[in-house]
């Protein structure tokens, strides 16, 4: 599929979540036109530190595969969940989870078509 790219001004939302004991504020854009989940940030860790880049990096390629229309709970489902509770192994995986949960509340409210 090809990239669908997002407008420049679009809604978003930032949340707080919780992983490990540590909060990060994660922001998720929305596209404006059918309110699907089009990109994600996050920020947590100290800055300039080598978390802080594989943050910046991971929600990148987030992004872009939602952005070329793989699904929040492909996502989600596809993370690493080693402890058999079913809880993901990284913050990667907690983010994913994150996207996959808002879009079935938005589902649920009718904000995504």
């Amino acid at each position: 599929m090809t990239r669908a790219r997002l407008p420049n001004r679009r809604p978003n939302e930032t949340v707080q979540l919780m992983f490990n004991d540590t909060r990060y504020a994660v922001t998720v854009g929305y596209y404006p036109d059918t309110g699907c989940i089009g990109e994600v940030f996050t920020h947590g860790a100290k800055v300039g530190s080598n978390m802080d880049a594989i943050l910046d990096d991971a929600c990148v390629a987030l992004s872009l595969l939602l952005q070329h229309g793989v699904e929040p709970a492909g996502l989600a489902a596809s993370m690493g969940r080693p402890g058999g509770d079913g809880a993901p192994a990284s913050i990667i995986g907690a983010l994913a989870d994150l996207l996959a949960e808002k879009t079935v509340a938005r589902t649920a409210a009718g904000g995504v078509s």
